[in-house]
């Protein structure tokens, strides 16, 4: 039996799970909820087939709200070696990820992983600016840090570009896996008209509730993942 993998970040054990990959066969990727990352082994490619692209949408979902931001530290999940941060660029735009100077492997958050299978896009200063009008701040996909929209175009604390879910792409999945019908009702504006209006209502309910304090930020993916599942629902 193989050994199970350590969490990068919170050393807690990962996930084990098997996703349909193109041309017939699975893939199994090594998880964290809790962190909301994928372990890579050296030389490792995930060619997701919709269907899986669609199941790991679906887990994502079921497990976000787990998330927390990761560690200062993070550790190789086969040696322990300390991972270095990286960027690159990919046919789906800039992603930063965690890799091991031993080459073992690397590290990568969910929305990183998204944006380099173009199923998530970066914000554009304009979408930024106007978003910023109406929710200040917001939680970074790639750690669960504060953005301050009015100051900052990336993380602070892991330096990932703000992101949303992009409905074109998460359209063509579906539309591979057999819901098209469903997949055509998504427009893309929705998703961040979407994580506005969900922010809202959650305001209002916060301060409904008695709280003082602000109410915590939204995340623009998680929320898009969210607006998806509705609509498919």
């Amino acid at each position: 039996m193989e050994e199970q993998l350590r969490c990068p970040s919170c050393l807690g054990p990962m996930a084990s799970r098997a996703y349909p990959k193109n041309y017939g066969g699975e893939e199994t990727l090594d998880v964290c909820w809790n962190c909301q990352g994928i372990w890579f082994d050296a030389r490792e490619a995930v060619q997701l087939a919709p269907a899986g692209v669609v199941q790991l949408f679906q887990a994502i979902h079921e497990n976000h709200e787990q998330a927390r931001p990761l560690g200062s530290t993070l550790k190789c999940a086969r040696c322990v070696e300390h991972l270095v941060y990286r960027q690159d660029i990919t046919k789906g735009g800039h992603i930063v990820y965690y890799f091991c100077p031993a080459e073992h492997g690397r590290f990568t958050p969910f929305t990183q992983f998204m944006i380099e299978k173009g199923f998530i896009r970066t914000l554009s200063a304009v979408e930024r600016i106007a978003l910023a009008a109406r929710m200040p701040t917001i939680r970074c996909s790639g750690c669960g840090a504060p953005i301050d929209l009015a100051h900052d175009t990336v993380c602070s604390f892991c330096q990932a570009p703000i992101s949303v879910l992009d409905p074109g792409a998460v359209e063509q999945a579906l539309a591979a896996y057999g819901a098209a019908d469903k997949a055509r009702t998504v427009q893309p504006h929705d998703v961040v008209a979407e994580a506005i209006l969900a922010h809202e209502r959650n305001s209002a309910a916060h301060y409904a509730a008695g709280n003082q304090g602000p109410p915590d930020p939204a995340d623009l993916v998680a929320s898009g993942v969210e607006t998806i599942f509705r609509y498919l629902r």
